[in-house]
């Protein structure tokens, strides 16, 4: 395990090091090991897990009072995450001069909070589905009565749509690795190196406000089995909420689905 993405990880320090024209410590380095080692370790499990997390069939359950707990909860979330995504800009805008570690670390924090305000907003956002059913069904059944009205509708094949959908419900490591992220930079705070407690404090927060969303999103719904594989995996716990979602839109969407 230690020697795990070493070559990446060489070749991306060493890059960085060219770039901002500094020279990482030992400590620094041993913190980006950890952290790498963490990450990659997570994703062998992520790897061996997928057949079950592909293993998505049958009902499921869904408690409307939880998921609007859940949605009401992602309102203080999103204000948290777009209010902290501002300290890392000022943060380097501030500085005298560059400073190689702070720098970096600015740069991943900021990188860290939007990634979790695209992970966030994305699942909370149902319109994709709404848009999809509409063009799919409605659309295309007026398309097949009145082909020359609907000449210009190019419409995707569904079963491929389909097979797309099923793997991110199953799971996205693109998704889950933004909360790895966050986990190991806390891990790495707690290691000498320049990475300190107060560099990783959004780290915290963030993970904070994951454990609380995770258990509303699992009293809402929750699509595989196991508490931790949904904690560790965000996406299979987010990911089926865009589909429950328009359940509460009982002044219109809800009209539309059939039961």
């Amino acid at each position: 395990m230690p020697g795990l993405f070493k070559k990446e990880r060489e070749e991306l320090l060493g890059e960085i090091e060219n770039v901002l024209h500094v020279e990482f410590d030992d400590d620094f380095k041993t913190q980006v090991t950890a952290m790498t080692i963490f990450i990659g370790t997570i994703f062998v499990l992520r790897v061996f897990s997928s057949g079950r997390l592909k293993a998505l069939s049958g009902e499921h359950v869904l408690d409307i009072s939880a998921l609007n707990d859940a949605n009401l909860f992602k309102e203080v979330f999103l204000a948290y995450l777009n209010a902290a995504v501002l300290e890392p800009i000022l943060a380097i805008g501030g500085m005298q001069e560059v400073q190689g570690i702070q720098v970096v670390i600015e740069l991943f924090t900021l990188g860290s909070i939007c990634w979790w305000i695209w992970l966030i907003t994305d699942a909370f956002d149902f319109e994709d589905i709404t848009q999809f059913y509409k063009y799919h069904v409605d659309i295309k059944a007026e398309r097949e009565k009145d082909p020359k009205r609907f000449a210009w509708l190019q419409l995707k094949d569904l079963n491929k749509d389909a097979e797309i959908e099923q793997k991110v419900l199953s799971g996205s490591v693109t998704r889950d690795i933004a909360l790895w992220f966050m986990i190991a930079c806390i891990g790495a705070a707690w290691l000498p190196g320049g990475v300190t407690h107060r560099d990783v404090l959004h780290a915290y927060v963030v993970l904070f406000c994951w454990i609380i969303m995770h258990h509303l999103c699992r009293r809402a719904t929750h699509w595989s089995t196991g508490y931790l594989m949904t904690f560790f995996f965000p996406s299979t716990a987010l990911m089926p909420l865009e589909y429950c979602l328009p359940l509460m839109d009982v002044a219109d969407t809800v009209e539309d689905i059939e039961w």
